[in-house]
């Protein structure tokens, strides 16, 4: 028995050291994974007899994988600060050394090159005569260790960007690269040269768009991200993407990032074919013409077009083949509504019409005249039941279902309007007699009225007839063909018809 020790639970309420050298040089720069590996392992030097120093105590006490803890500590030992020894079972052994004596002492950080041999002399190669610093060699490491990627993907990246970049490639640059390519799972060979092949085409297209800009070198990462987001996520083909380089003609210097802007404010508007840009480009002023017109049909005198305005109309007159005339139609349908309207309506209003096969000035203005003699049809009927209020939506909504679900003749209906006079709801009840008949089958004016007659000598132990009102005259209403200007004051409620 030794005669001095701690407690057992000494440990409990005892401090750990971290030296500020590691604080400074070591722990700001490195995963925060491998920091608390660093120090809980500190902890077991200071107090051993309270310790379980195997990978899997650590593992559990700090809810990370074996393997994370492993590459822990073989990242601190690339940074010199520890050395790892197995013994003849296998087992791992750690001995933290003096960070003060490491690096005031100048030992060498070549033992963390220990196991990468043959990688670096293929690295060596692969860079020629330019040679590469022990520092350089850990930031390569990271990218094996910390970011997974095989050592043969780490050779296949660099050989790739140095035949592009030349050998005087940065570090760093690599560095963000590896970072991409292990974020994107690019993490076996097959990927690699999958991603390399892609990356090749989109490379050459990157400097050939850099070229029509006037721009007479490869082209940077950032450059080349943008090129991918055109083809892969926007759908611009080259000959679109340099079509649209026209544009950049109005500004002194282009560059990618003002036909950035250019290419998205043709995806707002679903423009990406070589042919739609230049139809577009050609007749975009025509178009905001047009746009300015709606805009001030809805109200807006002084409202300039944006892209979503652009969108939207594209949508109406490229997508649903609709008529000029159609879109100013809907304005003014719109507007009698209320003051002001927006584009969104006006694009709600043309959907409804779009479902119908309405896309042409004369289909749209028949619509509208048949629409007004249904109202016609609706307001007699409420006339014959003393009913004098104007038609609305839910009137259309019930007559639709007389006429079309029923069945019923439009001369029924007027019967059971007359019927319906006394009534307090006369929709109500026309409904309600309407809806007797056609539960019995009763088709004809002759069967509707000898049911009403059984009805009444039911309810009154009586007989009696009532004579019929004379029909009524649809001449009573006026009928003609509606001018744009007769069309101002029609208004469709469609939203609930």
């Amino acid at each position: 028995m030794r005669l001095c020790s701690f407690s057992e639970t000494y440990h409990m309420f005892d401090v750990t050291p971290v030296e500020n050298l590691f604080i400074q040089e070591f722990m700001l720069k490195a995963p925060g994974d491998f920091v608390k590996v660093y120090i809980y392992g500190l902890k077991q030097c200071y107090h051993l007899s309270q310790s379980e120093n195997t990978i899997e105590s650590f593992s559990r006490a700090l809810c990370l994988e074996t393997k994370v803890v492993e590459n822990a500590f073989h990242y601190w030992q690339r940074q010199g600060i520890m050395e790892i020894k197995k013994d003849d079972d296998g087992r791992l052994s750690i001995e933290y050394l003096n960070i003060k004596d490491m690096l005031y002492n100048n030992q060498s950080s070549n033992k963390s090159l220990y196991h990468y041999k043959d990688f670096n002399q293929n690295l060596q190669a692969i860079f020629g005569k330019r040679l590469l610093t022990p520092q350089e060699y850990l930031r390569v490491y990271d990218w094996i260790e910390i970011l997974n990627l095989p050592a043969e993907v780490v050779l296949m990246m660099v050989q790739f960007y140095i035949s592009k970049k030349s050998s005087r490639i940065s570090i760093n640059y690599l560095d963000k690269v590896a970072e991409s390519w292990a974020r994107d799972g690019i993490n076996t060979l097959q990927k690699a040269e999958e991603y390399i092949k892609q990356y090749e085409s989109c490379y050459q297209e990157t400097i050939a768009v850099l070229k029509y800009l006037g721009i007479h070198r490869s082209p940077s990462k950032a450059e080349l991200d943008l090129y991918k987001k055109w083809q892969d996520i926007w759908g611009f083909p080259l000959n679109g993407i340099l079509e649209a380089c026209k544009e950049t003609t109005k500004i002194q210097s282009p560059n990618m990032a003002y036909l950035d802007k250019i290419l998205e404010s043709l995806y707002k508007v679903g423009i990406t074919s070589q042919q739609e840009i230049k139809e577009y480009l050609s007749s975009r002023d025509s178009i905001n013409d047009k746009i300015k017109e709606v805009l001030f049909n809805l109200g807006y005198k002084n409202t300039l077009p944006t892209p979503e305005h652009q969108s939207l109309y594209m949508k109406w007159t490229n997508n649903w083949q609709m008529d000029h005339d159609v879109v100013l139609l809907a304005c003014k349908q719109l507007i009698r509504k209320k003051a002001r309207s927006s584009f969104n309506q006006v694009d709600e209003l043309l959907a409804r019409w779009n479902e119908r096969g309405l896309t042409k000035s004369k289909d749209v203005k028949n619509y509208l005249n048949h629409k007004e003699l249904l109202i016609n049809e609706i307001r007699a009927v409420l006339e014959r039941a003393g009913d004098r209020r104007e038609v609305t939506a839910a009137d259309q909504k019930v007559f639709a279902k007389w006429t079309k679900e029923w069945n019923l003749s439009y001369e029924l209906i007027l019967l059971a309007a007359e019927y319906s006079t006394m009534a307090e709801n006369k929709l109500t009840f026309i409904n309600k007699i309407l809806s007797n008949w056609y539960k019995k089958g009763i088709t004809s004016i002759k069967e509707a009225k000898a049911d009403h007659e059984q009805h009444v000598q039911d309810r009154q132990g009586m007989s009696s007839g009532s004579a019929m009102r004379k029909q009524v005259d649809f001449g009573q209403f006026e009928q003609h063909s509606y001018t744009d200007e007769d069309l101002e004051h029609l208004f469709e409620d469609l939203e609930n018809a």
